[in-house]
């Protein structure tokens, strides 16, 4: 049987992936239980015009364009300026990490920026890019609420012998973790960077796969490369 693949990614996200999954393996078994939910909070309007917005996730797109203050928006990666690009921003890619992005952000030529984040982060990225030199001011525009698995799920889980979990934060890795500590099959951890793997913290896995890169595409074929 092939190996199952938990998606614990939010809502939205979850389905864009099981999709994918079923495209390319018709016969993939995918579960769909997210442990993170987005939801959206109030933030304060700014006066100023910024040279470009700051931003690690896809989610700070929508306060980009309800704030309006900045036309560039500077991008960890790949899908988070895809869906920049998609709302009219002019968005660059650092096409990898944090670390990447303070250093786009130092080759772009602008100085002051304002960074839409969420209310869990890892790493100080505010801090880093005042160290680089930068003008930065951050908002919170969202938050990253966990979720517990239904009871539905748990008992899927309980039939398997083997589960195959990506996991694309520290942050949702330390949630998985937790609502699998009473799972007693083998665990392979797909994770998107070290930095998410790091995340995980109780049953170790059966064995941890990085992703060759830090991107959607790398992701899939990491994932896939567990599924047979």
């Amino acid at each position: 049987m092939p190996t199952t693949v938990l998606i614990s990614r939010p809502k939205n996200d979850a389905e864009v992936l099981r999709r994918a999954l079923l495209a390319q393996n018709k016969g993939a078994h995918v579960i769909v239980a997210p442990a993170i939910t987005i939801t959206f909070v109030p933030f304060k309007a700014h006066k100023d015009h910024f040279d470009a917005y700051i931003l690690t996730s896809k989610h700070g797109v929508p306060a980009a364009v309800k704030s309006a203050v900045a036309d560039v928006a500077l991008c960890v990666g790949d899908a988070t300026a895809e869906a920049a690009t998609q709302v009219g921003l002019q968005a660059i890619s650092a096409g990898g990490t944090s670390r990447d992005l303070v250093t786009l952000a130092q080759q772009s030529g602008f100085s002051k920026l304002l960074y839409l984040r969420g209310e869990h982060i890892h790493g100080d990225l505010e801090k880093d890019l005042n160290l680089a030199g930068l003008e930065v001011e951050s908002s919170i525009v969202y938050r990253q609420e966990a979720c517990a698995f239904s009871l539905e799920v748990q008992y899927e889980l309980a039939q398997l012998k083997m589960i195959c979990v990506p996991v694309y934060s520290a942050r949702s890795a330390r949630i998985i973790s937790q609502n699998l500590r009473s799972f007693e099959g083998e665990i392979i951890v797909v994770a998107i960077s070290k930095v998410a793997a790091s995340g995980w913290f109780g049953s170790n896995p059966h064995r941890i796969i990085l992703a060759q890169a830090p991107n959607s595409e790398a992701m899939m074929a990491a994932i896939a490369s567990q599924m047979s």
